[in-house]
């Protein structure tokens, strides 16, 4: 029996166990019966054998599709606003290890909603299959072209402006002519054609080396992409680590100044550092509050109607440029300022409080909702005297409970999440996990 989770960004976790080319051929199929789709892959070993199965799926129910390549998250994203395909599926496992992949799904409106999700199950689950076969992997890059021009008129001449690129070994590789194209001198971190090492001890999840080399290169700025191009990490000229917080604190600060920031307001996602909550608000600017990932915060955007949000972990949406996190984009824009005069680099007024993060293997991810369990974080979150908060949330992509505790004492912190997850790995009857 053929199961699968679709979770909120879509199939993901080890290739060849949870994702399978069964598993790329079957959405094959069920996307391939609704009309013509877009395809594009990241550098991952396993991707163009999973994109050989998807196209081997649509060929089966006689739809049609076209093969963008090699490509980002984001670039995918704009080609499918810019074509009639209804459906678009990026194969990547974004942020994960090299032996890990995945199937984003996007519609028209970006990422697929829950019911959309379900449908999209129940089609894969029960479509008559009797064995992957594989279609041709002819590509079709021109799609890529129009993204490559858009990002040119969006951003504009860079020269004078030295940046660390970190690629995070993955699919910034298919734009890593972009910036150097528009002036800037690029010194790149983990530019690799093929992902044996995406996302190992690089990247958005680990900036120490870009910090290192951001100093000894004494460049304006550095910035960390990851495995499908989608977050950015940045570090100032000065040393800062600058995560999707403080970027966002920056840029609404800077957008703010300009008079370009309508409603005074940007979306966040309930992650958001209470520190940089407060240091928004005594700027004036006000914040919505979502639930996490950036199909939040897109949707956000749209029902009130701004122009920038973003999480914690590093998508930054520019919706006035594009409605989805590109790495490469924020960062472009981020080098246009210092071109301009603006420095990057983090404002004394900015307040973070300390966190701490516990990533809890558990057999049910239901478990975080168990009225012991939230009960138990409760009488934590009173032990901490009003000064900091805590959530507890089920992981939509893998099988671990997320657990954040934030206040303003950071030993405090990490005491309250060994605590919480000790709870946890009990209630789930997984304390060995």
């Amino acid at each position: 029996m053929f199961t699968l989770h679709f979770g909120t960004d879509g199939i993901r976790g080890v290739y060849g166990e949870e994702v399978t080319d069964e598993t790329a051929f079957r959405l094959g199929m069920a996307l391939g019966a609704e009309g013509q789709v877009l395809l594009a892959r990241d550098n991952r070993i396993s991707s163009p054998r999973l994109a050989a199965a998807f196209l081997g799926g649509v060929a089966s129910v006689g739809g049609e599709c076209t093969y963008l390549g090699l490509s980002t998250t984001p670039a995918l994203y704009y080609a499918s606003t810019r074509a009639p395909a209804p459906n678009a599926v990026m194969i990547t496992a974004s942020h994960n290890p090299p032996s890990h992949n995945g199937l984003k799904v996007f519609g028209r409106e970006g990422k697929l909603d829950e019911a959309a999700r379900a449908r999209l199950t129940e089609r894969m689950e029960s479509a008559p299959f009797r064995g992957v076969s594989y279609g041709s992997r002819d590509e079709d890059a021109t799609l890529l072209d129009e993204y490559r021009a858009f990002f040119t008129r969006a951003v504009g001449d860079l020269t004078g402006v030295r940046a660390v690129v970190d690629y995070a070994g993955g699919a910034g590789y298919a734009f890593r002519d972009l910036l150097p194209s528009l002036g800037a001198e690029i010194i790149p971190l983990s530019l690799h054609e093929t992902g044996e090492r995406v996302n190992v001890g690089c990247g958005a999840l680990h900036p120490e080396r870009l910090r290192e080399e951001t100093l000894r290169q004494r460049a304006d700025i550095g910035f960390a992409l990851d495995g499908d191009g989608d977050r950015i990490i940045a570090v100032s000229r000065d040393g800062d680590i600058l995560d999707g917080d403080a970027l966002l604190y920056l840029l609404a600060r800077m957008r703010l100044e300009k008079g370009a920031l309508p409603k005074r307001k940007i979306a966040l996602t309930v992650m958001t550092n209470s520190g940089v909550l407060r240091s928004l608000s005594e700027a004036g600017v006000d914040v919505v509050l979502c639930g996490v990932g950036d199909a939040a915060v897109t949707a956000a955007m749209r029902e009130e109607g701004l122009t920038l949000g973003g999480e914690q972990s590093g998508h930054i949406v520019l919706g006035d440029l594009m409605m989805t996190g590109d790495g490469l984009l924020v960062g472009a824009m981020l080098m246009k300022s210092i071109k301009n005069g603006i420095s990057v680099v983090r404002p004394p007024e900015l307040i973070v409080y300390p966190q701490a993060m516990r990533n809890v293997p558990v057999r049910d991810t239901s478990v975080a909702q168990s009225e012991r369990v939230r009960a138990f974080v409760r009488r934590i979150e009173e032990s901490l005297g009003g000064e900091g908060r805590v959530l507890v949330r089920a992981s939509g992509t893998e099988d671990v409970v997320r657990v954040m505790v934030e206040c303003p004492s950071a030993e405090a912190a990490e005491r309250a999440a060994e605590e919480i997850e000790r709870e946890i790995r009990r209630e789930s009857g997984n304390a060995n996990a």
